[in-house]
C-alpha cells in the first residue's frame, strides 16, 4: 500500500469526520459601476489598453477605495501610518486606496459566511483552502476571474499560469481565486536535543529506532523530563501518514488526535481506504503502544494539555514535532533563552513531499464588487512591484523594520519589537520573490526545506472538497468512534491486540464502508471534471 516517490501528490483529507472545515489609462469610469456585470461574472468593457500593467504605473481616471476583508487585528502603533503610505503610493500608481476591514482569528470563520450570503459589494477577501474556499466559491460570493486576470494582471497571470498554480484554484474549471504561490511544504520535521544526545553518547539519530534508543537515554538519565510530552496534538498521526508516502492528515472539526479514517491516496483515479485496516496502522500502534509502556511519554496523555512545543522550551521534554515555522521560531526562542543549548533535527518521511498549495493563501474579489477592475490592478500591482509589496508586508523602513548588511530584515535598534504589528494585509498575497529573509531564522533549517524541492510536487486533490450530505449520520456516528476508541490505541493507552479489532468492528458497524463509497463517487466525478 506504499507509494514511493513522485507518483503520490501528496493530500491526504481525513473524511470520516466528514466535516467541511477543512491596463492602461483611461479606464471607463461607469464601467467599474457596473455590478451587475461583476455578478455576471464577466469582465466590464473599458478602455484600458490590455499590454500595460499595473505594475508599470497605470493610472485610472477615476479615484477609487477598495474595500478589503482581511483576517487579523489592527495593527500596533504604526499601523495607520503604515497604512496611509500604502495608500500613497497605491494612488500614485492605480488612482486606489485600500480600506482594510480586519476580523479577528477567533470571528473569521463565523463572520465571512455570513458577509458573502449577504451580497455585500466589497472588493478583495482574503480566501484559502483551509477556509473552505471550494465549497464557498460554488456558493457565488466570488467574481469569476479568467477574463479579467489577463487583462488587469497580465504579468501574474503569465507566471502562475506557467507555474501550475492557476490550475490548483480551479473549482469545476473556473478561477475565483488569486492564489498566493509559495516555496513551502506540508511536511513535519522531528527535533531533539543534540547535547543530550552527546551527553549520553547515544548513536546518531537517523528513524524511528535510533529515536527511541536516544528516548531511552533520556528516560534513564533525565527523571525531570519526558522523551516526548505529546498530548493534545495529531502530530504522531501525521507522521504516520508522511512516513507512509500517504500525504498531510487533516483533521476536519476536530483539534483531538483522533484524525479520520478514510484516506484519498494521492492519484489521480485512486480509490478511498479505511486506514485503520492497512498494516502501516497496525505497526504504528503496535509501536506507540511500547513507547507508552516504556514511558516515552505522559501515563496521562489523553488529558495532557501542554503542547509539545511549549514542554520542550520549558525543557520538560527531550523531543518536538513541527513544520517550517514551528522549528524556525523554535532555534530563536532556544537562541534567545538557553543558548547552552543544541538542536538537531530529521525528517522521516519516505521521500516525496507535497508543496504547500497555492490556495493555501490568496485573494478573491467580490461578484457584486464595484470596482473589479481596480481590484485586480492592485493584485498584480502587489505581485509585481517591489516597492508597493514591501510597504503592504513591512511598512516603513527605519521605523517599523530595516534590513542589515546580510540583506536581512531586522528590528530598528532600541525598538520594542512587540509594538512593530501591522495589520495583516498581506496573508493572500505573499510574494515569495520580494521577501526578506528574518535575520533571526535558522539557515540550517531554510536549507533543510530548500532541499525537499527536487521531489516535492502539488496535489491534484487541492480542490476536492467532500460533501458529507449523504452519509451525515455515518459520518457522526464513525466521528464518536474515533474519539473513544482511536485515541487510546494512537497513544498507545490500549492494546492493540484486542483494542485494534474492536475499533474496526466498531467503525465498520457505524457505518464507514459506506462512507468509502461515497467518497470514492465524488472522487469519480471530480476527476472526470478536471
Amino acid at each position: 500500500m506504499k507509494m514511493k516517490g513522485k507518483k503520490w501528490l501528496g493530500m491526504l483529507t481525513a473524511l470520516s469526520l466528514c466535516a467541511s472545515m477543512l491596463a492602461g489609462c483611461g479606464s471607463a469610469a461607469a464601467s467599474e459601476e457596473k455590478a451587475d456585470t461583476a455578478a455576471a461574472g464577466t469582465t466590464a468593457e473599458s478602455g484600458a489598453a490590455e499590454s500595460s500593467t499595473a505594475a508599470e504605473g497605470t493610472n485610472f481616471d477615476e479615484e477609487v477605495e477598495l474595500l478589503m476583508y482581511c483576517i487579523g487585528d489592527e495593527g500596533g502603533i504604526y499601523a495607520d501610518e503604515a497604512l496611509d503610505n500604502l495608500n500613497a503610493m497605491l494612488k500614485e500608481k492605480i488612482n486606489a486606496t485600500i480600506k482594510p476591514v480586519m476580523v479577528s482569528w477567533g470571528e473569521y470563520k463565523e463572520k465571512m459566511p455570513l458577509i458573502y450570503a449577504s451580497g455585500e459589494a466589497y472588493d478583495l477577501v482574503y480566501v484559502a483552502n483551509w477556509m473552505n474556499y471550494t465549497s464557498e466559491a460554488l456558493k457565488g460570493p466570488f467574481l469569476e476571474l479568467s477574463e479579467l486576470m489577463p487583462k488587469y494582471a497580465p504579468k501574474t497571470y503569465a507566471e502562475f499560469k506557467e507555474s501550475g498554480a492557476l490550475d490548483t484554484a480551479l473549482v469545476e474549471g473556473k478561477l475565483y481565486m488569486v492564489p498566493s504561490p509559495t516555496t513551502d511544504y506540508t511536511t513535519y520535521v522531528t527535533l531533539w536535543r543534540e547535547d543530550l544526545r552527546k551527553k549520553y553518547n547515544v548513536p546518531e539519530i537517523t528513524d524511528w529506532d535510533s529515536l527511541a534508543v536516544y528516548m531511552d537515554a533520556i528516560k534513564e538519565n533525565e527523571p525531570d523530563m519526558l522523551p516526548l510530552a505529546t498530548g493534545p496534538q495529531i502530530f504522531l498521526n501525521m507522521l504516520l501518514m508522511t512516513e507512509n508516502d500517504w500525504g498531510q492528515m487533516t483533521a476536519g472539526k476536530s483539534s483531538t488526535a483522533a484524525g479520520g479514517v478514510v484516506i484519498c491516496k494521492d492519484e489521480a483515479g485512486s480509490k478511498a481506504f479505511n486506514l485503520l485496516d492497512t498494516p502501516e496502522y497496525e505497526a504504528y500502534v503496535k509501536r506507540n503502544r511500547e513507547y507508552y509502556l516504556k514511558g516515552y511519554w505522559s501515563r496521562n496523555v489523553l488529558s495532557e494539555t501542554r503542547m509539545l512545543a511549549e514542554a520542550f522550551e520549558a525543557g520538560q521534554s527531550a523531543i518536538t514535532i513541527g513544520n517550517k515555522s514551528n522549528m524556525l521560531q523554535m532555534y530563536q526562542k532556544i537562541k534567545a533563552n538557553n543558548p547552552d543549548w543544541e538542536l538537531d533535527f530529521k525528517n522521516f518521511d519516505a521521500g516525496s513531499y507535497i508543496k504547500v498549495s497555492p490556495t493555501n493563501n490568496g485573494m478573491a474579489i467580490g461578484v457584486n464588487s464595484k470596482h473589479p477592475e481596480r481590484a485586480m490592478a492592485y493584485l498584480e500591482l502587489i505581485n509585481q512591484d517591489e516597492e508597493v509589496f514591501r510597504a503592504m508586508q513591512y511598512g516603513i523602513e527605519g521605523k517599523t523594520y530595516v534590513v542589515d548588511e546580510n540583506g536581512c530584515k531586522t528590528t530598528p535598534e532600541g525598538v520594542d519589537p512587540s509594538t512593530l504589528a501591522l495589520r495583516n494585509l498581506g496573508m493572500g498575497t505573499q510574494v515569495e520573490k520580494f521577501m526578506f529573509k528574518n535575520a533571526a531564522d535558522e539557515q540550517k533549517v531554510l536549507d533543510e526545506f530548500d532541499s525537499y524541492e527536487s521531489n516535492a510536487v502539488y496535489s491534484p486533490l487541492t480542490a476536492f472538497v467532500f460533501d458529507d450530505s449523504a452519509v451525515a449520520a455515518e459520518c457522526a456516528a464513525v466521528a464518536n468512534v474515533l474519539t473513544e476508541y482511536k485515541l487510546p490505541l494512537d497513544f498507545g493507552v490500549s492494546d492493540p491486540e484486542t483494542a485494534l479489532p474492536e475499533l474496526r468492528e466498531k467503525v465498520k458497524e457505524a457505518g464507514v464502508d459506506k462512507i468509502i463509497d461515497e467518497v470514492n463517487r465524488q472522487l469519480e466525478e471530480y476527476f472526470a471534471a478536471q
